[in-house]
């Protein structure tokens, strides 16, 4: 936010750029063209992945590969300076490297892509964002947003007190067994532990660790059916708990929320569901953690399929089968 966020970047941006973002680990394993595209880039620059190692940062490139700047840096004058010389590097290749359709880029069909990286969202199924915030109780009991320390900026830190976002991709038949619920019973166990495991987590300051099974204390979700009053919406309810083997690391706390069917089509129109819990610890990505059991909030809601960013899968989904069989591995 304190980079990207800035009027000045985003205007360079959109002037001057095409802006891509994807993930490095999926990136630099993946052998097909886009893999292979991106490692010719990288390979131009500082961070090679020798021995597997990552490829992380911001790059500027053309149409044809040829690299025109690189930072990984989150000072926000480093990065415009990067930008700019970027620029100019480009306004000094030929006319023809610079004019459109130069480069032709043909079309990909999912033959040519390596599956065993490549995500999409399943099909049938649904898309939820979720957001998580940390969060202070004030001396009420009532919940607030977490003020940004005034040093962060200064230090281009990131304290963790603005929403992370993530996607929790439920399946076909998940989805039809949520709708079709016509009496109270626990959560379907691989999406209980699915949604605990890898979205139940402090991702606020980077990478989380996501719960190793044996790291479960306690898992109670139920889901109850709809009610004369109100047709077509389920109630989900319950408590949640998960710690290290070694205890420095955890989360505790209650989930509530509701999610609607259309009563004739079975179509999900609204999912609503907030979990409230303490959280306390930190990752080795995730350093800088607040002292103690603090306030987390992570909220659940169907994501907008005209959202750019629709397709982006769950951090947690790297190994496919572990994410949706998050029970049983």
């Amino acid at each position: 936010m304190f980079v990207f966020g800035r009027p000045d970047v985003q205007e360079l941006l959109h002037a001057h750029f095409v802006t891509v973002a994807a993930d490095d680990w999926y990136q630099r394993r993946r052998d097909d063209p886009v893999g292979r595209f991106f490692r010719s880039v990288a390979d131009q620059g500082p961070r090679k992945g020798e021995g597997g190692g990552t490829r992380q940062g911001r790059y500027v490139f053309t149409a044809s590969g040829k690299l025109l700047g690189f930072n990984n840096n989150r000072d926000p004058e480093r990065i415009l300076k990067m930008l700019r010389e970027s620029l100019v590097r480009w306004k000094a290749l030929p006319a023809a490297e610079r004019t459109p359709g130069a480069v032709e880029v043909p079309a990909l069909g999912a033959g040519d892509l390596d599956a065993k990286f490549v995500r999409t969202p399943p099909p049938g199924g649904l898309v939820v964002a979720v957001r998580t915030r940390p969060v202070t109780r004030r001396p009420g009991g009532e919940f607030a947003a977490c003020e940004v320390p005034g040093d962060a900026a200064r230090r281009f830190a990131n304290p963790g007190f603005a929403p992370a976002s993530d996607h929790l991709w439920i399946t076909a038949r998940e989805t039809a067994a949520l709708a079709a619920t016509t009496r109270a019973g626990p959560l379907d166990p691989a999406l209980a532990h699915r949604l605990l495991r890898f979205h139940l987590v402090d991702n606020t300051r980077g990478e989380p660790p996501h719960w190793d099974r044996p790291e479960i204390k306690a898992l109670d979700l139920a889901v109850h059916p709809p009610t004369r009053e109100s047709p077509g919406r389920l109630v989900l309810r319950g408590s949640f708990r998960a710690a290290s083997a070694d205890g420095t690391r955890g989360i505790d706390g209650n989930l509530l929320g509701t999610i609607s069917f259309d009563p004739a089509t079975k179509a999900c129109r609204r999912f609503e569901v907030v979990a409230l819990a303490d959280h306390w610890g930190e990752g080795r990505y995730t350093p800088g953690a607040r002292p103690g059991r603090t306030p987390l909030v992570v909220a659940f809601s169907l994501a907008d399929p005209q959202d750019p960013d629709y397709v982006v899968p769950p951090q947690g989904i790297r190994w496919e089968q572990g994410y949706y069989q998050a029970d049983r591995h």
